[in-house]
């Protein structure tokens, strides 16, 4: 069946399929670069953790330096947790408040 086909048709669509390849390539590329600088963006922006105030760097710098697979780690391990936990609080959900002591009298 092989031998039936014109090596100009056999040309053409072996240059076809190398070329979607590397269009597949591309866009891939792309995505995941996406990928990386919004994850970037959401970790600067992101309130701080209130058990660390150092998450924060840790992860900029576990995203600067791991690219796009530290942007899928964080995707996974910070970001979906964090926004499960905003979607069950509600929309109008405020941070908790600690408590306000009462002012001391002054001794005499």
């Amino acid at each position: 069946m092989l031998s039936q086909i014109s090596p100009e048709a056999f040309g053409l669509g072996l240059g076809l399929g190398v070329f979607l390849l590397i269009g597949l390539a591309i866009c891939t590329a792309i995505a995941l670069f996406v990928l990386w600088i919004w994850m970037l963006i959401d970790c600067a922006q992101a309130p701080d953790a209130p058990g660390d105030p150092n998450t924060r760097v840790i992860w900029i710098l576990i995203l600067v330096f791991t690219g796009w697979l530290g942007a899928v780690l964080y995707y996974f391990i910070v970001r979906q947790p964090r926004l499960a936990r905003l979607a069950t609080a509600g929309p109008f959900a405020l941070p908790p408040v600690p408590p306000v002591l009462p002012p001391v009298p002054p001794s005499t």
